[in-house]
């Protein structure tokens, strides 16, 4: 008879898949933080938890010196000596006196320190209180869209703050709906006994396979998000901020960038195994996400977010990619089934269903006609937005004669 240890070799915690993997609880890993805990010389008191992700904790702290709540983001201890996003902030929120109006939507960095722990040092990072992603606010909503005004609003904030990103020379990496956060939540007033009456507090016991202490690497009890309810159908006058800079660099720092964009955002060169252009890289993602926050669903759906049939669904939208990265698909024979005939598609126009849609049903596909959706762009905002991405994905092509799959036309 076998146990549990050996059922899961490797393995030292019984998973929860509601916390962060507790695997990472060890030497280099995540600092076994719990509710009560206070940090640097007594400032920061650990109230609830906000999120975490897979290099950090993400923690809901009152200050006691401004006595408001800040949100403290622990990062794993592994990060410390490789992390530049203290760095980045930083520089992102150094401008006292702002010149460029997307430096608004890039959060402020407003203290950061490092914390000893039984895994290691740890830097801490200090920022404004978010109310959750953009990605989130759509979960909580009964039709998973925005009102109309409030996604034009979103995201004609996210264009201005990719803006002042790359002004700064800044590189984001990793631009995507859980990234990008609503702000304005005022819970200062709430004692934290109010607050958890207003927000859920739960909590799941930590236990080793082996039947030891999880103590001291990791923390007797692993708890649950801070559950934030924020309809998107329901929310009127955002304030977003684009997030997470984990992965983010200095352009001129670095000349070969490696993306953690997730599939479904990523870049069609990052796809195809081609030269990274960083400012450029950044404008594909954003423009994926502009596409969920106007309409209902993701542009581009897999069942499994292989890289493949991602590529699969790009081309069945937007035709044939540069002949270069078509002839360097090593796996397009057995993913040619999912596409269109000659990688055209025979699935509905995507822009065409979401631009026929009334302004207020942007996305669902309704079939009213063109013009509803023509806001204040000429020929249409979704129409723009199309234009972005047959741009990015026709960019790389030689001037000359056209191409299909079977040979130049």
């Amino acid at each position: 008879m076998t146990n549990n240890t050996t059922h899961r070799a490797g393995k030292l915690y019984f998973p929860n898949i509601e916390v962060e993997n507790l695997e990472e609880y060890n030497i280099g890993g995540y600092n076994p933080t719990v509710i009560g805990d206070v940090f640097h010389k007594g400032r920061y008191h650990i109230i609830h938890k906000l999120g975490y992700g897979s290099s950090s904790t993400v923690w809901l702290a009152r200050d006691r010196h401004l006595q408001r709540y800040v949100s403290l983001k622990i990062l794993m201890a592994r990060q410390v000596s490789t992390s530049k996003e203290s760095e980045i902030l930083r520089l992102l929120s150094g401008n006292s006196k702002p010149t460029h109006p997307g430096q608004r939507f890039n959060p402020r960095l407003l203290d950061d320190f490092t914390i000893d722990g039984p895994n290691g040092r740890h830097r801490c990072l200090v920022q404004d209180l978010a109310a959750c992603s953009i990605a989130v606010a759509k979960e909580w909503s009964s039709n998973t869209m925005f009102l109309v005004e409030t996604a034009r609003s979103i995201a004609a904030q996210l264009i201005l703050g990719l803006s002042y990103l790359h002004s700064q020379g800044v590189y984001h990496g990793d631009l995507q709906m859980h990234n990008f956060f609503l702000y304005g939540l005022n819970i200062d007033h709430l004692t934290p006994d109010e607050l958890y009456t207003r927000y859920a507090f739960d909590t799941a016991p930590v236990r080793r396979l082996d039947g030891a202490s999880p103590e001291p690497h990791a923390p007797p009890y692993a708890v649950w998000s801070m559950p934030i309810e924020t309809p998107a159908d329901k929310l009127a006058d955002p304030i977003i901020k684009i997030s997470d800079y984990g992965t983010s660099f200095v352009a001129a720092d670095t000349p070969n960038p490696e993306l953690c964009t997730p599939t479904l955002y990523r870049p069609p060169e990052a796809l195809f195994g081609d030269r990274i252009v960083p400012f450029a890289a950044d404008v594909w993602p954003l423009g994926v996400s502009l596409y969920e926050v106007l309409g209902e669903r993701p542009l581009f759906e897999t069942f499994t977010c292989d890289k493949d049939d991602v590529l699969a669904d790009i081309i069945s939208t937007l035709g044939l990619p540069p002949r270069r990265w078509w002839d360097s698909w090593a796996n397009r024979a057995s993913s040619s089934r999912k596409m269109g005939s000659g990688g055209r598609a025979d699935q509905p126009d995507l822009f065409a269903s979401l631009a026929a849609a009334e302004p207020a049903d942007v996305g669902n596909g309704a079939g009213k006609t063109p013009e509803s959706c023509e806001w204040d762009v000429e020929g249409g905002e979704v129409r723009a937005l199309e234009e972005l991405f047959r741009g990015c994905w026709r960019g790389s092509r030689r001037r000359g004669g056209r191409w299909r799959a079977g040979g130049v036309e």
